[in-house]
């Protein structure tokens, strides 16, 4: 059976949806493991804040794979659903570091990131996918704000 332009169209979203959801969780327990890791090296209790060089490290991390997937041969399926983690890692990065303040102001530069990525992608013409992953991100992180979801 051959799936109609729709369908595919509709499989497609929901790749990026599951994957985003899979990717996600992943995220978190590299996070968790690249930071627990550091904080135990350098012998610091589990209640302890994060030292910031464990954040640096799981970001310069995230960032490589991000490169590494992005300039592959990978079909846009793959990619599309990859930047999904980038973007909500950047996302959740900015709503930690100004947990406290208005949620107005987290939203606002999550806005502008977002903002910036649909720019990036207008001018690379990339398609419809990439879109559709952004917006599910901002999606996501509006949810994760309005519902005061703790992650």
């Amino acid at each position: 059976m051959k799936l109609k332009t729709w369908q595919k169209n509709i499989l497609s979203a929901l790749v990026i949806v599951v994957g985003g959801f899979i990717l996600f969780n992943l995220a978190f327990l590299l996070a968790a493991f690249v930071i627990n890791g550091l904080m135990s090296i350098m012998g610091m209790p589990e209640n302890a804040t994060p030292p910031a060089l464990g954040k640096v490290l799981y970001i310069i991390i995230i960032a490589i794979i991000s490169w590494i997937i992005f300039i592959s041969k990978f079909n846009i399926f793959i990619k599309a659903t990859f930047l999904t983690l980038p973007l909500m890692i950047a996302l959740v990065m900015v709503g930690i570091a100004l947990y406290g303040q208005s949620k107005l102001l987290i939203i606002a530069i999550g806005a502008i990131i977002i903002s910036a990525v649909i720019l990036y992608l207008r001018k690379k013409k990339l398609p419809w996918q990439y879109y559709f992953a952004t917006f599910y991100d901002a999606v996501l992180a509006l949810c994760i704000i309005f519902f005061n979801i703790q992650i």
